[in-house]
């Protein structure tokens, strides 16, 4: 279980043979399993008996593959198996760089277009109503894309720029409410970002498909959460500053530990889909599938990104 971006297609998949195993390329189930009881194979004639290979079947010493490993390319070919070149690491980390780009750049654009320099209430009202309508949007491209078994660069940018609008008006909100949040969120995002990195490359943290599983329950649970306090925020039914999240729990606000436990989530995650870009290389998957993979790396980062922001936000509310 992966990322709901990467899980609709088995190239973003770890193929295993019947005992668990990481199965190695060109693995097709049935193959690798013991002759039938009782049978045998000559070697043909002129041949040695002993060592002879008995076709069809797996080698005890024969190694297996693992995702971990750089995918063997027979031949000299570079191609996937519909003719398209094959993907590369390179390939989802430059359309990884293009979708954050899309997004800072919208982000900044939509901070100068609708956030007031002056606090002017009303303005700032106006530039957290865009913020929602387009994180909504955003949610509902998303959830057209965790629908689809491969993406494009129309889908990807497209939620890339919706997702910068909102975020970018949203930080310059906080921005006027709490100065040096955005640098102080930006720098705190790209160290989580970066040691999710290091563990990944390092194998120190390794997911299970347990552990996605669990981490997956906790994401859903928080996107039911947030829309409820949304909810309850714009009806009038909770009059705090952050709704369900400013209430305590220990003395401690709810939404600080809420904030702590989502960013461990989404660095999890994080590493899963690092993972899994990495199994779609192993998998010779075509090319084009980078827009697939970067998405749901992006994703993730703006996840992180947004829990950040809010996690700040509330350790400086008064």
């Amino acid at each position: 279980m992966s990322n709901p971006i990467m899980s609709r297609n088995p190239y973003f998949t770890e193929q295993r043979t019947p005992a668990g195993y990481p199965a190695m390329p060109g693995y097709q189930p049935g193959e690798g399993q013991q002759p039938p009881q009782g049978y045998t194979q000559q070697a043909p004639q002129g041949y040695p008996q002993q060592g002879y290979a008995q076709q069809g079947y797996a080698q005890p010493n024969q190694p297996r593959y693992s995702y971990d490993q750089e995918p063997t390319v027979f031949g000299g070919q570079d191609r996937a198996a519909n003719g398209e070149p094959a993907l590369t690491y390179e390939d989802i980390m430059m359309k990884t760089g293009i979708l954050l780009g899309v997004t800072i750049i919208t982000a900044i654009l939509s901070w100068m277009l609708f956030v007031p320099e002056n606090g002017d209430s009303a303005a700032m009202s106006t530039a957290l109503g865009v913020a929602v309508i387009s994180s909504l949007a955003a949610f509902g491209v998303g959830m057209v894309m965790a629908f689809k078994r491969q993406l494009g660069p129309g889908l990807t940018i497209g939620y890339s720029a919706l997702q910068g609008i909102s975020l970018g008006t949203l930080t310059g909100v906080l921005e006027i409410m709490y100065e040096g949040i955005a640098i102080q969120a930006v720098l705190a995002t790209a160290s989580v970002v970066a040691v999710c990195w290091f563990l990944h490359t390092s194998g120190l943290v390794r997911t299970t498909p347990k552990g996605m599983k669990v981490v997956l329950t906790i994401m859903i649970a928080g996107i039911v959460f947030s829309l409820a306090n949304l909810l309850l925020s714009w009806t009038g039914v909770i009059d705090a500053p952050w709704g369900m999240r400013s209430a305590e729990v220990m003395g401690i606000p709810l939404g600080v530990i809420l904030g702590v436990v989502m960013i461990v989530v989404a660095s999890y995650m994080l590493i899963n889909d690092f993972e899994v870009a990495k199994i779609a290389v192993a998998n010779r998957a075509p090319r084009s599938f980078a827009w697939t993979a970067a998405v749901g790396i992006v994703m993730t980062i703006l996840w992180i990104y947004l829990e950040v922001l809010r996690l700040i936000a509330i350790l400086n509310q008064d």
